[in-house]
């Protein structure tokens, strides 16, 4: 996976000016310049992993947001790229794909650990 550091930065200062952080309050928390937090949100500097999960415990916003764009968590993920699938999809095959769909569900609920089974 090929990173661009510049979607990174400006999700960053996305999520951030969302939770009325400003970059000096994110600097003094990560015990850094404020030069380099603007440097991050301009993707002027690479983040590593540690310091992007520090980040994103303090933004309270997933990892896979900020690197992806899409939070996995999130009830709606991969809704729109499943639903533009779904249109591409011949109408005499939307029943075999409905019933893998339904397989794989099946497949996951009954190998889920205990405490997924319990949230559903």
């Amino acid at each position: 996976m090929i990173l661009d550091y510049r979607l990174i930065g400006q999700r960053l200062a996305k999520c951030r000016k969302e939770k009325h952080i400003t970059q000096e309050q994110l600097a003094e928390y990560l015990d850094v310049s404020t030069a380099f937090i603007s440097k991050i949100e301009c993707g002027r500097t690479q983040i590593n992993l540690e310091r992007l999960v520090q980040i994103c415990r303090f933004l309270e916003t997933e990892p896979s947001y900020i690197l992806q764009g899409a939070d996995s968590a999130s009830p709606v993920y991969m809704s729109s790229e499943l639903s533009q699938l779904l249109s591409q999809c011949p109408r005499d095959a939307l029943p075999l794909v409905k019933n893998i769909l339904e397989d794989v569900i099946a497949h996951f609920s009954q190998n889920a650990p205990s405490s997924d089974k319990t949230r559903k």
